[in-house]
């Protein structure tokens, strides 16, 4: 008999371990109006609405404490489903091929592998803690319960919808620490809304952008800032010819 409970308090441990394992399918859409504010051209608006308009698909993988922010193009193409039981023993790896944002919280290591116009950079920071402000207002987001927590970050008010429901304290992009998954949230110039999450038995193993110069996360906002403030120059230019 006590051999029995042995056996049963294992299985439960390793169902557990194994549960760990999550692919979440997120939908990235621009705040239009925000990213347009300060364009006045009729034409210009037009074209840039249009192509702002469609919608971008990425998933978090999530393993551990390990997770791997990636856009739909750059997932390995072979492994499409990771919900199939017989995998359970066999390697999946995922961001193989570079790209991503990698977060790990148990080391807090944050590297972004981006490519800024054409620059190709590895971003590479420390998970720092965002002062997120829980509040006690709740909405259904698919089937599960949320409530809203509020975030200063780089001096843009970010406004998120986690679940406790599912027990990880991660979310899009460079978001996360909130006591549950973020299943929306709203920034000044994107949307993220998870649409759909899988627990996976799959053998997953998450691999860490390298590719590209390193800079840190400030040096890297600041070349993001100059590379836009270029291409609003050029604009100019472009129109004024």
């Amino acid at each position: 008999m006590k051999n029995l409970f042995n056996l049963l308090s294992i299985m439960m441990i390793s169902n557990f371990t194994i549960a760990q394992s999550y692919k979440i399918e997120y939908e990235e859409r621009a705040n239009i109006n925000n990213q347009l504010k300060n364009v006045t051209d009729p034409e210009t608006r037009k074209r840039v609405s249009a192509y702002l308009s469609k919608a971008t698909t990425f998933y978090l993988y999530y393993k551990n404490g390990e997770s791997l922010y990636i856009e739909e193009k750059e997932k390995i193409a072979q492994n499409e489903d990771l919900n199939i039981q017989n995998q359970s023993s066999k390697k999946i790896e995922i961001g193989k091929n570079g790209g991503g944002i990698y977060k790990n919280f148990k080391t807090k290591e944050y590297l972004h592998e981006a490519d800024v116009l054409g620059k190709e950079l590895l971003v590479v920071d420390k998970l720092n803690k965002i002062e997120w402000k829980l509040f006690g207002e709740e909405k259904t987001i698919g089937n599960y319960k949320c409530k809203n927590a509020v975030a200063t970050i780089n001096n843009e008010e970010i406004t998120a919808w986690f679940t406790d429901e599912v027990a990880l304290q991660d979310g899009p992009k460079d978001f996360y620490g909130l006591p549950g998954l973020i299943m929306e949230l709203i920034a000044e110039k994107k949307t993220y809304h998870a649409i759909k999450i899988t627990e996976t038995n799959s053998n997953l193993d998450i691999k860490k952008p390298t590719e590209g110069t390193k800079v840190s996360k400030s040096e890297y906002l600041k070349i993001v800032e100059e590379k836009i403030n270029e291409l609003k120059r050029g604009v100019g230019n472009s129109l004024r010819n």
